[in-house]
């Protein structure tokens, strides 16, 4: 009788705490999907066909910078390609979680991955109560499916707001706002500072870069801050 009343809130508590860590989030990714809902209806592509894209790609950069190839111009291959060198990265997180799905069952070894973006990526990096492999697998599932969700819908809001928003919107400032968001839970500790302000300088310098690259390349100048101070002694 007592393992019954304890283990379901324990569990429930811990579902509680991902969405917690969730909102946040989601409100820092909010103008960057609004703005590419809105970007796609002003190139012609229906609110529907937007959300089912992002839901596919679930990748706010590469995303993006193939419908502002295809506005400038460039072929479907070009666009393509680009988009998969902004992917590139999620190489190197996938690296860095293999311990965490290593011991987990075939089917989240499959699906699991497919939930794997910066966001996530940075919201277990900054838990340490992940060791276990099914707490890790509910956390991961509960992010990860919430953001999905959160993000195809801010992206087909943003496609149905898009004929009533003027020109010309704010994407270099949506986009430094996303990093922030994603950033914000490593802020605890100076090192991790650190590596925030590194990320959010160069993604603001990198603004008026085509295609979100500016703010790839300040996820790129963040990791790499890290990865020199893991090398400095603490």
């Amino acid at each position: 009788m007592t393992q019954r009343s304890t283990s379901p809130p324990a569990r429930t508590g811990r579902d509680l705490r991902a969405v917690r860590d969730t909102l946040p989030v989601v409100l820092s990714v909010a103008p960057f999907a609004l703005v590419i809902g809105a970007t796609a209806t002003q190139l012609g592509l229906p609110p529907v066909a937007d959300m089912a894209a992002a839901a596919v790609v679930f990748a706010g950069a590469a995303h993006f910078a193939p419908l502002t190839m295809f506005a400038a111009g460039a072929g479907v291959f070009a666009a393509l390609g680009t988009a998969v060198l902004i992917n590139a990265r999620l190489l190197l997180y996938s690296a860095s979680l293999e311990p965490r799905f290593r011991d987990q069952p075939r089917w989240f070894r499959w699906f699991g991955p497919a939930l794997l973006i910066d966001q996530t990526y940075l919201m277990v990096l900054a838990r340490d109560d992940l060791d276990d492999p099914s707490r890790f697998r509910r956390y991961w599932l509960a992010t990860g499916a919430l953001l999905l969700a959160s993000w195809t819908t801010l992206v087909g809001l943003g496609g149905v707001l898009g004929p009533l928003l003027p020109a010309g919107s704010p994407l270099d400032a949506a986009a430094v706002v996303v990093l922030a968001g994603m950033l914000g839970p490593r802020l605890a500790a100076v090192r991790p500072a650190l590596v925030a302000l590194t990320a959010l300088l160069v993604a603001a310098a990198g603004g008026p870069l085509p295609g979100g690259v500016g703010l790839v390349a300040g996820i790129v100048a963040g990791i790499m801050a890290g990865a020199l101070l893991d090398r400095v002694p603490r």
